[in-house]
This record gives structure tokens, sequence and C-alpha cells, in this order.
């Protein structure tokens, strides 16, 4: 049996109670790592105004007492909010990752996310707004590093110094030595075929250079779904399958929903380019559907399959059950899923008629109706 997770930070700043968010029973996964305590041992030896980047939980903007957490994801957010009042601590501001973070710090403290134009692009932006002599610390786990990642900060900050492994992360630091030196695209697209459209997304956006594989498997069988009303296109990413809607008049009207900012600023920026007269758009950033009050006639999902690194359906479940709650009456979810995670049974229990519209070697793809 897989031991609970223990809820008890113990670092160098003191004790903390931690839970991961959204909570699930007899939760195995811990709401921090070691590149997290490598982190704070490392605040031990500095002094100085904090900027803490890509916290999950609050691991780090707890214990650092951060006054501002720079963040993309909406879910991170909400943790930290949870766990500050957990532990009856005033919880920092965010900086969402499309805004530009305020120079008035010493020290920054950043966990390195997993795509490296999203890491390349923070670390441009942070250099081009801070004062020279501002320290850097960014730490991850050794099975999630790319070889790259020290020459990725040393052309952006300077001379980077690469500490040893240990209980398998990795800190490096480097100080500030001038302004960026290399500025990356923010913007990386594609042509997708299946709608004649042009995609663009921002460095922390889902298959963003590409149509990844479920999606274009979902847009090859769409004909088999009957024109609605209102829809929501659910963990929109670049807003892919929302727009692919509109463009061939399966909705009026879409709501686009994702917990990244930059998500949801992508697809702002690509359904202001689609021309369909009489259709509205809205944008949603939050954890999935909830807080819309606004019911559907059907929901469009590619849902993630990971919580941060690991592989994982607990995500994926969650937006199903919301999407459920969101339908109104009649209405139904259309999915495209990986074929090794089965969803069929959460389906099953939550919808009262479940459907397998297509399926070939690699995704499924479902339909599930309340009546």
């Amino acid at each position: 049996m897989v031991a609970i997770a223990s809820t008890r930070l113990t670092c160098p700043q003191g004790e903390f109670e931690l839970q991961r968010y959204p909570r699930r029973h007899r939760e195995t996964l811990q709401a921090w790592c070691s590149a997290d305590l490598l982190l704070l041992e490392a605040a031990q030896e500095t002094t100085g105004r904090a900027l803490v980047v890509n916290d999950d939980h609050g691991a780090l903007s707890l214990p650092l007492t951060a006054d501002t957490l720079w963040t993309d994801s909406a879910i991170a957010a909400e943790a930290v909010i949870q766990n500050s009042a957990l532990n009856g601590m005033q919880s920092p501001a965010f900086v969402w990752s499309t805004e530009q973070p305020r120079p008035n710090v010493d020290r920054i403290f950043l966990r390195i996310p997993k795509l490296l134009p999203y890491f390349e692009y923070q670390l441009a932006r942070l250099a081009s707004v801070m004062p020279e002599g501002t320290e850097f610390f960014c730490a991850g786990m050794d099975k999630h590093l790319s070889p790259h990642t020290a020459a990725i900060m040393e052309k952006q900050l300077g001379p980077v110094e690469r500490y040893k492994g240990r209980q398998k992360a990795r800190m490096f630091s480097a100080v500030l030595s001038g302004s960026a030196k290399y500025s990356p695209e923010p913007l990386a697209g594609y042509h997708c075929e299946n709608i004649d459209f042009y995609l663009t997304g921002l460095p922390n956006v889902f298959s963003r250079e590409k149509l990844d594989t479920g999606s274009r498997f979902l847009l090859e069988n769409l004909d088999r779904v009957d024109p609605v009303h209102s829809a929501a296109d659910l963990a929109c990413g670049n807003g892919l399958l929302g727009i692919a809607a509109l463009k061939l008049q399966l909705a009026k009207n879409i709501l686009f929903a994702d917990e990244s900012a930059m998500a949801v600023a992508s697809t702002r920026q690509n359904a202001s380019m689609l021309s369909a007269p009489g259709t509205k758009t809205a944008f949603h950033q939050g954890d999935g559907l909830l807080g819309v009050e606004q019911k559907f006639e059907l929901v469009l999902c590619n849902p993630p399959f990971h919580l941060g690194h690991t592989v994982d359906d607990f995500a994926g479940r969650r937006l199903l059950q919301q999407a459920a709650q969101a339908l109104l009456p009649g209405g139904s979810l259309v999915l495209v899923a990986n074929s090794h995670l089965d969803y069929a049974v959460t389906l099953k229990r939550t919808f009262r008629r479940v459907e397998k519209l297509a399926q070939n070697n690699k995704f499924a793809i479902w339909r599930a109706r309340h009546g």
C-alpha cells in the first residue's frame, strides 16, 4: 500500500502545514519536493526582499514570507491562498506570468518549470527589469532538468554556479550582471489545416508549436457532434477546440476556460483573429469551471493527464465532474483522452448515458450526457 504523504514541512525557516490543492482523500504526493528544500537552505545565506517564481503550493512563499509570487497558474495561486490561511499567514500578492514583476526585490527563488521556452522567457523578463546585482537561485528535480539549464541561465544572467545534486535535486545560482543579452520570441504557432487557421501560443501553453495528436483526432470527428447555441472549451490551451467549434458553426457562444494565464491570453489573441459574425466569446482563468455561473449545452475537453511532472488523471477526472455540473439538461460532454486512461468509470458514475464515439490506437473520444 502506498503511504499517505506528510503535510508537515520542516525547513530552516520553521515548520509549516502544507496541503496540496486540489485536495483528495489519502493523498500520496507531498506539497513540496527536494528542490524546494534546496532553495530554502540557500535562503539562509542571503538577506533582502524575495520574489518567488513558480511555487506550486506555498513551500517557498510561506517560509520566505514572500511579498510576491510570479505564477502562471490559478490553481497554484489558490493552493498558496489556502495554505497561507491554514498557517495563519498573509498570502503573497500574485503577479501573473503575462505581467511584469516589479524590480523591488534583492533575491529571486525560482522553481525551474517543465517547459524550457517558458524558463528562458521568465529569465529574460526578469533580467530586463531587475537591477544589476540581483541574486537568482533556481532549482529543480534531476529527472526533470535539462542538460541546457545552466547554459540558458548564463545566456540571460551571466556566470552560473552549479551546486552538487542532493536528494535527486539540483540548484543553480547567479548574480545578475546586466540586462538580458537575448530576448526570446514569446510567441510560437502553427497552421491547423483541419480548420484552416493559424494559432499562436505563449511559452507556457501546451502544444503551442504543433497540433497535438489527441486534438487532431477530435477535430477529425467533430462532425459527429450536433450544433448547439452555447459551449465551453475546457482546459482550452491555445483555444483550438473552441475556435474550431465556432468556425464549423457547432456553437454560437463559446467560453474558453483554463487555469493558465498564458493559455487564456493566447486564446484571446487567437479568437480575436477569427471572423465569425454573430458569435460571442468569453474567457475564464481559474480552476476549470469553478466559479462560472453560465450553463452550457456542450463542453469540449482535451484534459491534462499530469499533475505537474507526475502522470496522473486526477486533474482530468475533476474536469469531467465540473463539466457535468455545468451542463444544461440534455447537454453533452465530448472529450478526447489517451486510451490507457480509462475514464469510463468516472463518466458512467457521473453521467446517465456514455458512449465511445471513436477510437484509434492512442486515443478515445467519449460523449457523455445527463439524459
